[in-house]
Parts: structure tokens; C-alpha cells; sequence
């Protein structure tokens, strides 16, 4: 499912997107919103997939955002690549029936 994160949609499963929701709830103090630690942190493509994680540089990033966001990509790739398998597997039956 997409949901949006920093202006740009990410797919995430429900799980992903609530323990996304956590992380802001415990990042954010006094006049610090937890969004901000999702600021420019990631680029998607097309389908919400993280292609790419740069945090910035002038920035204090939580290792828990990072981490989080790291292992949302992992599991986004991993997803579209079992996709991709289950697809050539269909085929492949399908060829032999």
C-alpha cells in the first residue's frame, strides 16, 4: 500500500507504516517534529520503492530512522523480487498445462 512519507509515496505493508508512525511519535519533542527526521532522506521511484538513502550531511539523523528506512528498502526489493519469481513460475506452469 502507498502511503506518503516526506511528499513522496512509499510502499510500505500496515506493519511498516505504523511502526513509521512510532518513530515520529518518538521523535518528536517540544517544538521537534519526528517527520523532520525523514526530511530529504530517501528517494523512490515510480512505484514507491526506496531506490536510494542519502542522510544529510548537516543533520542529526536517529540511528532508528536509518535503520528503519534501511531495512524498508531491503524488504521492498526483496518483495518485488518474489513477485518477479512467483511471476516466472505462473509462466512456467502455464507453459506446461
Amino acid at each position: 500500500m502507498l502511503q506518503v512519507v516526506d511528499y513522496k509515496k512509499v510502499d510500505m505493508s500496515d506493519e511498516e507504516y505504523g511502526y513509521y508512525q512510532k518513530l515520529i511519535v518518538e521523535f518528536t519533542s517540544g517544538t521537534n517534529n519526528g517527520k523532520e527526521q525523514f526530511r530529504d532522506l530517501f528517494d523512490v521511484d515510480g512505484d514507491g520503492c526506496i531506490i536510494f538513502i542519502h542522510p544529510p550531511i548537516r543533520k542529526q539523523i536517529a540511528w532508528g530512522v536509518i535503520f528503519f528506512i534501511q531495512n524498508l528498502m531491503i524488504s521492498q526489493h526483496l518483495r518485488r523480487m518474489e513477485q518477479r519469481v512467483n511471476d516466472w513460475m505462473r509462466r512456467l506452469e502455464n507453459k506446461h498445462d
